[in-house]
């Protein structure tokens, strides 16, 4: 990226609405060469223009999770399950005391716990140790890419669990994975 992507990306960050005449008009290019340079960086994979949710406005809570995955297989798998995760905000392997890491987000505490506690990485095969950190959402960045599944018709989430037959779910005390049908939540 050279100095005028930079600018064109700064531009967008602080307001992704922006069209691209006015940004061309602020750095003395045509639309069509700002629409070309964004193509550009989007083909190559530098930039990736998306809608992102205020976890703030939304009440959403946020579980850090850092884990102890036995062997490089299951670790791979746990990436792959939490890349496809409605409530993971973040996923990556890590060094040190830990080697996975992410951030997932719940509507509120009773849905928090029963990700903790039943479809979290904590109560999967293959982990020896994890640490959960709860907190409120961010103050920055404000907006979170959280993924809105407009379809649900999945009786089973990502990780693997039939939402309508968890006891937490039936006593109503969990709104389900935002992927499946069951979910009554607000996302």
């Amino acid at each position: 990226m050279d100095e005028i992507d930079r600018k064109i990306v700064a531009m967008l960050q602080k307001d992704g609405r922006k069209s691209l005449t006015e940004i061309g008009q602020k750095l003395g290019l045509s639309h069509v060469a700002v629409r070309k340079r964004l193509a550009g960086m989007c083909e190559k994979g530098h930039v990736r223009v998306s809608a992102g949710l205020s976890g703030e406005r939304l009440g959403l809570q946020l579980a850090i999770v850092n884990a102890e995955v036995e062997t490089p297989e299951r670790l791979a798998e746990f990436v792959r399950v939490f890349s496809m995760c409605p409530r993971s905000i973040f996923v990556t392997r890590t060094t040190g005391a830990y080697n996975l890491m992410t951030i997932m987000i719940a509507e509120d505490t009773e849905t928090l716990r029963a990700i903790l506690e039943a479809c979290c990485v904590r109560a999967w095969k293959g982990v020896r140790r994890s640490e959960v950190t709860v907190a409120e959402a961010p103050r920055y960045p404000e907006h979170l890419p959280i993924r809105i599944v407009a379809e649900r018709e999945a009786s089973t989430a990502p990780c693997g669990i039939n939402c309508g037959k968890c006891s937490r779910y039936t006593e109503g005390r969990c709104l389900a994975c935002p992927a499946t049908k069951y979910y009554r939540g607000p996302l």
